[in-house]
C-alpha cells in the first residue's frame, strides 16, 4: 500500500508539471525549436501521447535534437572502437580531430594527402570509414557533400548518382533544365527532389556548441510551373492513444493525462492552421517576388490583417520567430512584410534602386544623399531625403565622404 501511495505521488508531481508547461506555452508566439522541446517532455511522462511521422517530418532527428548533447569526437571514437574493417589510427584521429563544428573537413582533400603524407586511394579508404559512422553525412566536405553521402549510405542509388553528377543543375530547382539535362520525367523528379529532402544538409548540428543559431523553418515555400507551394515542415504529429484511455478511464489521474493530450493537439494544429493562412496571405500578396523576382510590393500589418481577418496583434504574434525556407535558404516571414513611403512606394523598391545607384557610382565621385533623392526621382521613385539616411544606413552604405575612392 505504502509503495502505491508513493506512485500516486509522484504521478501528480509529474502531472502538475505538465500544466505548467502546457499553460505558460504560447503556442503562437514560440518558434517551433521551443515547442518541439515542450512536446517532447510532455511525450516522455504522458502515456496517451504519440508521435507519427508524417514524410516531412524525421522523428529520430526531432528526439535527438532535444535530448542531451555529447561531443561528436567521442562518439566517432566510439564507433571506431567497435570498427572491424582494417584502419591506420594515427590517420583516422587526425581525420576526427580535423572536423570542424558542423561535423565537415577543414581542409580541402589535396592537404590532407599533403600533409598525411598518403596517396589518395589510403585517404579515400579511411574517409570512406568515417562516412559509415552516424550521424549520416559526417565527415563531408560541405553540406551538399553530406546530402550525396547520406543518398549513398542509405542505398538512394539513383538519386546519389544523379545528384552527384548533376547537383548544379538540380540545385536550381529549374524543372525544364533538369529534365533537358537528365532526361528525368516530372514523376522521377519530384521523387529525387524528395529524397533530397529527406536528408539533413548538417547533420551534425546536434553536438555544435553554436547550435542554437540554427533556426527550423515552419514551411517550405516552392514554385514549380508557375504555381507557388507552401507546404508546413518540421511540424510533429500527435495522435492520442483512445484504446489505452479505454482502458483507465476511471482514473482520474489518467483523465487529466488524457485532457492534457487533447489540449496539446488541439493547440498545436490550431497554431499551425493560422501560420499557414497567414502564412498563405503573405505569399499571395508578394507572388510578383516569388514568381518573377519582382520588388517585394507593401504590405503592412494593418493590410494583412485586413486579407484574412485576423487582429493585428494576431498576425505580429504568428509571424513573430516564425520563418521560410525558398531556394535552400531561410528567412524570416516578417522580411515579406514590407513598409511603404508616404507617397506609397515601396521601401523595398526604393532600397534596391539605391544599391544598384551606389554600386554603378563613379567612386571618385560617388552620389550625395540629394543626388541619389534626384535620381530616384527621375525613376518615379518618391521619398524624403531623410529616407535616403535611414535606408543607406539600413543597407550599411557608408556616406558619400567615406565611399570616396582615395587615389
Amino acid at each position: 500500500m505504502k509503495q502505491k501511495m508513493q506512485y500516486i505521488q509522484t504521478l501528480k508531481q509529474t502531472l502538475k508539471l505538465n500544466q505548467k508547461l502546457l499553460k505558460s506555452l504560447d503556442f503562437l508566439t514560440d518558434n517551433i525549436d521551443d515547442i518541439n522541446k515542450v512536446v517532447q517532455q510532455v511525450l516522455e511522462t504522458n502515456p496517451f501521447l504519440e508521435l507519427k511521422s508524417p514524410k516531412n517530418y524525421d522523428t529520430q532527428q526531432f528526439i535527438e535534437s532535444i535530448s542531451n548533447k555529447r561531443s561528436l569526437k567521442d562518439d566517432l571514437y566510439l564507433q571506431l572502437s567497435a570498427c572491424t574493417r582494417p584502419y591506420n589510427e594515427d590517420l583516422m584521429d587526425y581525420l576526427i580531430e580535423s572536423l570542424d563544428d558542423s561535423g565537415f573537413l577543414s581542409y580541402p582533400i589535396d592537404q590532407y594527402i599533403t600533409d598525411l603524407n598518403i596517396d589518395r586511394e589510403i585517404l579515400d579508404a579511411h574517409l570512406d570509414i568515417l562516412h559509415s559512422f552516424e550521424p549520416n553525412g559526417v565527415g563531408a566536405a560541405d553540406a551538399i557533400d553530406s546530402i550525396i553521402i547520406q543518398l549513398k549510405n542509405n542505398n538512394k542509388t539513383k538519386s546519389y548518382t544523379l545528384f552527384r553528377d548533376y547537383q548544379d543543375v538540380i540545385l536550381t530547382q529549374n524543372y525544364s533544365l533538369i529534365k533537358q539535362k537528365t532526361g528525368l520525367k516530372k514523376e522521377e523528379i519530384d521523387h529525387l527532389f524528395y529524397e533530397i529532402r529527406s536528408c539533413n544538409p548538417f547533420p551534425c548540428n546536434m553536438y555544435s556548441s553554436s547550435q542554437d543559431d540554427y533556426i527550423s523553418p515552419d514551411i517550405l515555400i516552392e514554385v514549380e510551373d508557375s504555381n507557388i507551394m507552401i507546404t508546413p515542415i518540421n511540424q510533429p504529429e500527435l495522435i492520442v492513444n483512445n484504446l489505452l484511455y479505454e482502458k483507465v478511464k476511471n482514473d482520474e489521474n489518467m483523465k487529466a493525462y488524457f485532457n492534457d493530450a487533447h489540449f496539446l493537439i488541439e493547440n498545436l494544429t490550431k497554431r499551425n492552421q493560422t501560420i499557414l493562412f497567414v502564412a498563405n496571405a503573405l505569399v499571395h500578396i508578394q507572388s510578383g517576388y516569388f514568381l518573377y523576382d519582382d520588388e517585394l510590393y507593401p504590405c503592412t500589418l494593418s493590410q494583412l490583417a485586413s486579407e484574412t481577418g485576423f487582429h493585428e496583434s494576431t498576425i505580429s504574434r504568428t509571424l513573430n520567430n516564425k520563418y521560410y525556407s525558398y531556394n535552400g535558404e531561410v528567412y524570416p516571414l516578417k522580411q515579406l512584410l514590407v513598409s511603404q513611403t508616404a507617397s506609397g512606394d515601396s521601401s523595398d523598391s526604393i532600397k534596391k534602386a539605391i544599391v544598384e545607384l551606389v554600386d554603378s557610382e563613379d567612386k571618385e565621385h560617388p552620389l550625395s544623399d540629394n543626388q541619389i533623392l534626384k535620381k530616384l526621382e527621375e525613376l518615379e521613385l518618391h521619398c524624403s531625403r531623410r529616407v535616403i539616411v535611414k535606408y543607406r544606413q539600413q543597407l550599411n552604405i557608408p556616406s558619400s565622404t567615406k565611399r570616396k575612392a582615395i587615389k
